[in-house]
């Protein structure tokens, strides 16, 4: 289960530093690259409800060993993909390969592990996971520098390979179902279409306009399909996701809540730090691949003992915790960016690493732990789901922030001094040579002449729009403060069981604490 985890979670933080390199060989702009990223986000994110469920009604091991199978193979389709279209087509599989993998394999950890163990193991899958989000960006920025992006993706197989053949083998069989499974097909498109309109529709919104028809006609889609998710569950028989669980239980709740801003600053960022170590400090690549150390090394260490924390003390005071050092490090690293260089990053670097593992890790057990067994499937999709669609959120929202601040920054500053404005051709050769700079690093140097006055300009707009955006995730952390001190409770609250539902009778069937835990952690 932990290799399941790893590999969703290379695939997000390889990819940001293999983006340039997919600009440069299939001749796209850094607008369309951002594709890569949300084409697997958006499947995964509007079908990770679905794979849960599809786990409770027709077994963990089954929907895990489909999951895993469809990701390998879409892997390998992108690893080979010619075109830029076909690449974002297999990352959209991945995205539902991941959405069937995901939350089976925590499922399946939290059945093993049991109630009083469910902190402590999932702590510990999100360490062993945490592994592969500190390698994560290494990698990326490794193999696209030796090899190319195309290695980046190609990496996902033999992983993926790994784990389908260690979960046939370990694994127990599921249980025969007498019952005939009812799948929710019509929940299950309509939430995909309310959460891809609006990522949709707020991504294009920077290529578009706001004004444009491809951007208020998806995000008008979305909330339709949203209202109409909403009044189809409370109706239908057997719902894809089960509001009366959100109603009854306020721990999941919160838990889900912090689970979608958890996702908005883990992914979100993820976007953000390589455009600020390669635009902004001139880093190539590899370098700053592992200037994101301080990011993931800390969960490591940190993943495990969140874990710990909340079996001893429940989830409130570590989200709590968790989400306030969030908002220090984005107060840090505004400071930091403003400063200018790496090293004023790093405390900033630190305190996001260390707060997202204690938010990442602890929002499982607290969700898995306050519902009955019997739904454990559907939870850890809705949970999941949470998390890949606040991350898919995030990045529109942050880029919009980002170009939004950096745009209006630059214009005021050139109408300030005594450059003339560029002509359209040149803003165009302009922006061309700014992509460029994302493969290698800015160097002012091999800028056009013509171009170099306007650098330090744009370079001033650049660090005004890096701290804007900090500031909006600073508010966001404050917001999951708030959430998690009004809905999640202080102290651990014990789940009823029913020992009819399929996943007591496997959890019966396992040797208690046998699995390493959780899974995700950043990049």
């Amino acid at each position: 289960m932990t290799i399941g985890n790893a590999i969703i979670l290379v695939s997000q933080t390889a990819i940001p530093l293999a983006l340039p390199s997919v600009m440069e060989e299939l001749q796209v702009g850094s607008s369309a690259s951002q594709w890569v990223l949300t084409a697997g986000l958006l499947p995964l994110a509007g079908f990770l409800v679905l794979g849960g469920r599809l786990a409770d009604l027709f077994g963990l091991r089954r929907v895990f060993v489909l999951g895993t199978t469809i990701f390998a193979l879409a892997s390998l389709g992108a690893g080979l993909a010619p075109t830029f279209e076909l690449l974002v087509v297999a990352r959209a599989v991945q995205g539902v390969g991941g959405a069937l993998l995901l939350p089976t394999s925590v499922a399946i950890v939290s059945s093993v592990a049991g109630a009083k163990q469910a902190g402590r193991a999932l702590g510990a899958l999100g360490g062993a996971a945490a592994v592969a989000g500190a390698c994560g960006p290494i990698i990326g920025g490794a193999l696209t520098s030796a090899f190319g992006w195309r290695a980046v993706m190609l990496v996902n197989v033999p992983l993926a390979v790994f784990a389908l053949v260690m979960s046939l083998l370990v694994v127990p069989r599921d249980p025969r179902s007498a019952e005939r499974p009812r799948v929710d097909l019509l929940g299950a498109a309509l939430l995909c279409i309310a959460l891809v309109g609006v990522v949709f529709g707020m991504t294009q919104s920077q290529v578009w306009g706001w004004t444009s028809p491809g951007v208020y006609l998806p995000i008008a889609a979305a909330v339709a399909a949203g209202v109409a998710f909403f009044v189809v569950e409370r109706r239908i028989r057997d719902p894809l996701m089960n509001f009366a669980l959100l109603r009854r239980h306020r721990d999941y709740a919160g838990a889900t809540i912090s689970q979608g801003l958890g996702g908005m600053l883990e992914m979100g960022l993820g976007i953000v730090f390589p455009l600020v170590l390669i635009l902004s400090i001139g880093l190539d690549p590899v370098m700053a691949g592992l200037a994101l150390l301080p990011t993931t090394l800390p969960m490591v260490i940190v993943a495990p003992l969140a874990g710990r924390w909340y079996d001893r003390s429940g989830g409130r005071t570590p989200l709590v915790v968790g989400f306030a050092l969030l908002a220090l490090s984005a107060i840090a690293l505004m400071f930091g960016v403003w400063a200018g260089g790496l090293g004023p990053l790093i405390p900033g670097l630190f305190l996001y690493g260390v707060g997202l593992a204690i938010v990442l890790t602890v929002n499982d057990p607290v969700s898995l732990d306050s519902v009955p067994k019997q739904y454990h499937g559907e939870v850890s999709g809705v949970s999941a789901t949470a998390e890949q669609f606040g991350g898919a959120l995030g990045i529109s929202l942050l880029f919009v922030v980002l170009q939004t601040s950096y745009v209006a920054r630059l214009h005021a500053l050139v109408d300030e001094s005594s450059l003339s404005d560029l002509s359209s051709e040149q803003y165009a050769q302009f922006h061309k040579a700014m992509d460029q700079a994302e493969q290698t690093g800015l160097n002012f140097q091999s800028f056009d002449p013509s171009f170099q006055p306007y650098l330090q300009t744009a370079y001033d707009a650049g660090t005004f729009g890096y701290v804007i955006t900090f500031a909006a995730t600073a508010l966001i952390a404050v917001l999951g403060v708030i959430s998690s001190l009004l809905l999640v409770r202080r102290s651990r609250a014990e789940a009823p069981t029913d020992m009819s539902s399929p996943e007591s009778v496997f959890a019966a069937s396992v040797t208690v604490g046998s699995g390493q835990s959780r899974r995700r952690s950043v990049g």
